[in-house]
């Protein structure tokens, strides 16, 4: 069973790895908070986030493959939030005649597009530089909803639970059709789909049973060794003036 979907690369030794979980999720939530904000069609700041950005990742020691990738299964989403823009504008009578009109329809778009991307790199990078139940320990120091934070360990746990369904069902029906088949595959795929949801719900109350046995009342223990240091103090501090001098700076 493969336990690192979400936090692949958060054992890399890093100065962003050894940062307190509670300083990284304000200072992440707050930078992505100042990216989103900036004015629609106003790019004037996206060159300096994405300078910020890029001396985050060298930092982080990630792979730019992996941010990629990341950002490539966001792209259909973003891709079409961006394009309906241009399309308003050319619909919309007497678009085309006008001057600011004619820059919005590409400027707005294009705004879109960098806050998108620069969110879905920092929220990767938020994940992949510390393990998820220590991120989540750090949103229940931080005062959030309990009922958020069990859910959110629940679903990261019972994904597992499919993943592994799904290679084992993956492998058996490999195993019992080599060569063409001659049965549609859209058949073989929704047996297999259903197979998995089946057996997945089976093995997940096993779990809850076993959570249940070890006297699971419908909350996590609470974990206390986080501990505040200097370094921790001085990056929020970098961090935020920065970010927030970009964004009402320029």
């Amino acid at each position: 069973m493969k336990h690192d979907y979400l936090d692949k690369y958060s054992r890399l030794d890093s100065f962003i790895h050894k940062l307190d979980p509670r300083v990284k999720l304000i200072c992440f939530f707050l930078a992505v908070v100042a990216v989103v904000s900036e004015p629609r069609g106003d790019l004037t700041g996206f060159p300096f986030y994405y300078l910020l950005i890029i001396l985050l990742l060298a930092a982080s020691r990630i792979p730019l493959s992996f941010v990629l990738k990341r950002c490539l299964i966001a792209s259909p989403f973003i891709v079409m939030a961006a394009g309906v823009l241009p399309l308003s504008y050319l619909l919309s009578p007497g678009a085309s005649a006008s001057p600011s009109s004619a820059e919005s329809m590409w400027f707005h778009p294009l705004s879109i597009l960098l806050k998108a991307y620069a969110a879905v790199i920092l929220l990767t990078l938020l994940s992949s530089t510390e393990k998820f139940h220590r991120l989540l320990n750090g949103l229940q120091k931080l005062k959030f909803p309990p009922v958020l934070g069990v859910m959110s360990a629940l679903m990261y746990r019972y994904i597992f639970i499919l993943n592994d369904e799904m290679l084992r069902t993956t492998r058996a029906r490999k195993s019992r059709t080599p060569g063409k088949s001659r049965i549609s595959r859209f058949r073989i795929y929704g047996n297999q789909a259903a197979l998995i949801f089946l057996r997945g719900k089976k093995r997940a109350q096993d779990v809850y049973n076993a959570m249940m046995s070890r006297g699971f009342q419908g909350e996590f223990q609470e974990y206390n060794g986080f501990r505040l240091k200097l370094r921790d103090g001085l990056f929020s501090l970098l961090f935020l003036a920065l970010y927030t001098g970009v964004r009402f700076g320029l």
